[in-house]
């Protein structure tokens, strides 16, 4: 009998020791658990703002880039305005290419190469 008794108390000795064990464990995952769901609900409820302001950086380099470009027009149109006003070589030059304009005595060949 002795040995049925030796046998079972160190049964109940080991279920004592493996249980708290194991609801320590489980707590430990638990806490995982828990913190994971809490990140993700943080992260969930700042993806629309994250995702928001990624678009809106994405239009401003779309609209600097547009900006960027009109700039250039608006300088070459601005260059060009202020020779036309100002250096009669460039207005000459300009008429007699746009407007087919030449002066007396002057003869003009145009070469036009074939469109392909």
């Amino acid at each position: 009998m002795k040995f049925y008794e030796e046998e079972d108390d160190f049964v109940v000795k080991r279920r004592r020791r493996n249980e708290p064990d194991f609801w320590h464990r489980l707590n430990r995952v638990l806490q995982v658990l828990v913190v994971a769901g809490f990140l993700l609900t943080v992260a969930l409820m700042f993806y629309p703002v994250w995702q928001k302001q990624n678009d809106m950086r994405l239009r401003l380099l779309t609209l600097e880039a547009e900006k960027n470009g009109k700039t250039a027009v608006l300088t070459k149109s601005q260059r060009q305005l202020d020779l036309l006003r100002n250096d009669r070589e460039y207005l000459e030059t300009i008429a007699r290419d746009r407007l087919n304009v030449m002066k007396p005595g002057e003869t003009i060949f145009r070469i036009e190469l074939p469109r392909s």
